[in-house]
């Protein structure tokens, strides 16, 4: 009989980062960067799918709606997901430097040009500072992936499909809080209109995730611009991920310290 092999913690690690950057309904063995890790880390692709399943049923909105893994599921699985929660700055960068290393790839060209990176005169020189800014925008390349996927590329007010001009925004800004800054429960995909708009606190969401448009705005009005691109919203829902959902906590601190009401 073979020796079933355990999975050790880099394996875990990097399907963990897949898990984060799939849409909820393509955890399957038939999907090509499932096949591509399960073949790069020994495994099938059942088995790599399977573990994705077993991370779903650790995030609570799935539990909400009934979604459970294996049973049984390995402690493992249960730790590597509680670290990772626990800190997604540090495990985040971990996790895309190991994919890095993985392909064999340098660790800047493995960062993309986005809305919210500025890529000019990044080099990796072996220095502290330049591992810190090489972290720093690995991190943020992280959080733009889960954002975006867990979104379907749309701001979640306007639906803007096009994403040049789509933002991967922090409900409490990235300048207040370093250690939510790749947390993707701080996080809603808003076009550039809006992302500025909620920044600026021109509106906010309610517990029901609906918008709540400010006395500031309103100011503006009969104006058809701000109408068209804030007011027509007031009192709509989001369109809501299917996994990493804002969390209420998030939300209330924007709503108390940011928003201009």
């Amino acid at each position: 009989m073979a020796i079933r092999r355990k999975w050790q913690r880099e394996e875990l690690l990097l399907t963990l980062n897949l898990y984060c950057r799939l849409p909820f309904g393509q955890y399957h063995n038939r999907n090509s960067e499932i096949i591509q890790l399960a073949n790069l880390i020994g495994r099938t692709p059942d088995a790599v799918a399977m573990k994705l399943s077993n991370f779903a049923s650790f995030d609570s909105y799935h539990q909400s709606r009934g979604i459970k893994g294996l049973q049984n599921t390995g402690q493992a699985d249960r730790d590597i997901w509680d670290e990772f929660s626990a800190n997604w700055d540090e495990l985040a960068v971990e996790s895309e430097i190991a994919y890095a290393q993985l392909f064999g790839a340098e660790i800047p060209s493995m960062i993309t040009p986005s809305p919210e990176l500025d890529t000019e005169s990044l080099g990796f020189s072996g220095s502290t500072e330049a591992e810190r800014q090489v972290k720093v925008r690995l991190g943020q390349q992280f959080f733009r992936k889960v954002i975006m996927t867990s979104y379907a590329s749309k701001c979640c007010v306007c639906g803007m499909p096009i994403p040049e001009l789509l933002i991967a925004s922090h409900i409490i800004p990235w300048r207040d809080d370093e250690n939510l800054r790749v947390n993707p429960h701080n996080g809603l995909c808003l076009c550039a209109l809006h992302d500025k708009g909620f920044d600026r606190g021109f509106f906010t969401l309610a517990e029901d995730y609906k918008i709540v448009i400010g006395k500031a705005i309103r100011q503006y009005l009969p104006n058809s611009a701000v109408h068209s691109g804030f007011k027509i919203y007031e009192g709509q829902m989001i369109s809501m991920t299917d996994k990493f959902i804002p969390k209420q906590e998030f939300l209330a601190t924007h709503r108390d310290s940011y928003f201009l009401g």
